[in-house]
């Protein structure tokens, strides 16, 4: 497998700065908390897997929104990497969304990207023609903001169809109904999302296996993460679908801002552009997503560590 040699284009239509600020404790009505130390990086489910992926020795074309008016830190980041930054830039800021880490557990406060997004903004032909003329696997990750039409990816995923290109697929909601529909190459839902997208209750290992095989019917691979108690598989071949699923590392959780796009990233990094279904590629996803937790933000860690926790990972195959 010639890793690092796939080209990848991202499409991140809600970047945000990702703040991790630590308090001692958590917040009590009245309490008045002291921030014992504070980290910014910048984000957006697109840009996080682009941030990986030029990480692994990609070549990644980077489009989407930004707001002008606080774009230096993206810029400056996809620089550092180089990132092609082909993101259309909007009037603005992009917002800042901001993790609370405290002892025992986290929150997370999120806000709506570009609430005055006007529609002669953008166009779905100028935000995917970069990701067209850099050709490879175009990853569409996040959510929309509140003005776009809830179908956008899916149109994105048609449109990209017609010139060859795979799409992989990372939302929620209605986007991601609309997105399935479209039936990208992959998808990447966890848990809330995915039992959000078939109405029923996921919990069994049985739910899980049942949901993949059914998403399985419109994507020929489904990733489904479930936090601390691992990630589900599945794959679709010309006469069967397959479901495995591997287990989570035991990891320091810091920081489980951008766990899912590094999964999702390393998976794509090894599984295109020969799709080979492996151990390996599960395990280093598996890996990758707890290696990214440890991290403040949307931080990468060190490779070393993603590699080192892969060999500890179990995979386990439930259906043929």
């Amino acid at each position: 497998m010639n890793l690092g040699s796939t080209p990848f284009s991202t499409v991140t239509l809600s970047p945000a700065e990702d703040i991790t600020a630590v308090l001692p404790k958590f917040p009590e009505p009245g309490d008045v908390l002291v921030i014992s130390s504070e980290t910014s990086t910048p984000g957006g489910k697109g840009l996080n897997a682009a941030r990986w992926l030029a990480s692994r020795g990609h070549a990644v074309v980077a489009s989407g929104l930004l707001g002008a008016d606080n774009a230096a830190p993206f810029e400056e980041m996809m620089a550092q990497l180089g990132i092609r930054d082909s993101l259309v830039r909007i009037d603005g800021c992009s917002r800042r969304n901001a993790m609370f880490t405290f002892p025992g557990g986290m929150f997370k406060l999120n806000r709506p990207a570009f609430p005055d997004l006007r529609e002669d903004e953008w166009s779905i032909d100028e935000i995917l023609a970069p990701c067209i003329a850099h050709g490879g696997i175009c990853i569409l990750a996040g959510s929309l903001p509140p003005s776009m039409p809830y179908d956008t990816y899916g149109l994105m995923i048609r449109k990209l169809r017609i010139f060859g290109i795979p799409a992989v697929l990372d939302t929620s909601g209605r986007a991601l109904e609309a997105g399935v529909a479209a039936e990208p190459s992959l998808i990447k839902p966890n848990r809330e999302e995915c039992s959000e997208l078939l109405g029923r209750v996921i919990e069994t290992a049985d739910d899980f296996r049942e949901a993949v095989l059914a998403l399985l019917d419109k994507c020929e691979c489904v990733i489904v993460s479930d936090g601390p108690r691992g990630c589900w598989f599945g794959f679709r071949e010309l006469l069967s679908k397959r479901v495995f699923h591997g287990t989570s590392a035991d990891v320091d959780v810091l920081d489980t801002t951008a766990a899912g796009d590094a999964l999702l990233a390393e998976f794509c990094h090894r599984y295109f552009p020969e799709r080979a279904i492996d151990e390996s590629t599960m395990r280093h996803a598996c890996a990758a997503g707890a290696a990214a937790a440890t991290m403040p933000g949307a931080a990468t860690p060190p490779m070393r560590l993603v590699d080192d926790l892969a060999a500890g990972i179990l995979i386990t195959s439930l259906i043929y």
